[in-house]
């Protein structure tokens, strides 16, 4: 026997093994990019899920600041008006001011005119600066201005009284005048007293209550045929008198 023959055949064992060394890469390739493939279609939903998450929750928020908005501009409106009427009130009180401070003001000036033109008496004194007396039908109209030099002391409190002298008639009479009545307050004016402070005195029309100075104006009913000759304007302070001054009226007024 020969060498050649009795050496054995490893032909089919090499090409078995070249094939399998072929396969074994393509079949890893293979397998990575299924497991690549698979892993990227579960990213994709795990992303579209949490995707969808982010978009409901932003939903969400949005609905909730565009609430809150609403909410904050409603307060804002609201507080918008109110700061709108408090400026109204503001500048309303603001004028009201301005106009009693200039009264205030005229006030101080006549005050100071008057001083001037009749200086004041001693201290406490009250004296009639100015008095005016005018007919009106059945009534008699008057003005009073009073002083008082008693700067910082306690108000003065007393009564006007007005004392008529004239004819009933063909008889002589004395007597004392009163408020008219109201109904014929409501035809000709009205009964009015004002302090220093420019408050009507709420005693009555005849009543006095002030400092410095008092400015009084109302209606004196007259009787029936009775022609005044001369009123005398009394101040009483109690039953004292504290100051008088009598005017002469025209015969007819």
């Amino acid at each position: 026997m020969s060498e050649s023959s009795s050496r054995p055949d490893t032909t089919p064992s090499r090409h078995h093994g070249g094939w399998l060394w072929f396969w074994l890469p393509v079949a890893l390739l293979l397998g990575g990019a299924a497991g690549y493939w698979l892993a990227s279609t579960l990213g994709e939903e795990s992303a579209a899920r949490k995707l969808q998450q982010l978009k409901t929750q932003f939903d969400v928020v949005t609905s909730q600041n565009r609430y809150d908005y609403q909410v904050l501009k409603s307060k804002l409106d609201a507080l918008e008006g109110q700061l709108l009427v408090e400026q109204s009130t503001r500048k309303s009180l603001e004028a009201t001011l301005q106009a009693t401070q200039e009264e205030l003001g005229r006030a101080r000036d006549q005050l100071a005119f008057f001083d001037r033109l009749l200086p004041p008496g001693p201290s406490g004194a009250i004296s009639i600066r100015a008095l005016d007396f005018q007919a009106m039908g059945p009534t008699l109209a008057y003005k009073v201005l009073l002083m008082r030099n008693a700067p910082g002391q306690e108000p003065f409190t007393g009564q006007l009284q007005f004392v008529a002298k004239g004819k009933l008639g063909d008889e002589p009479v004395e007597l004392t005048l009163q408020p008219a009545t109201a109904a014929a307050q409501s035809e000709s004016g009205s009964q009015e007293v004002s302090s220093s402070d420019g408050e009507p005195s709420d005693q009555g029309p005849l009543a006095l209550q002030f400092e410095q100075f008092q400015r009084s104006e109302g209606l004196l009913a007259l009787p029936e045929n009775f022609q005044p000759l001369t009123v005398t304007l009394n101040v009483l302070e109690g039953k004292t008198m504290r100051v008088s001054r009598s005017v002469s009226l025209p015969p007819g007024d």
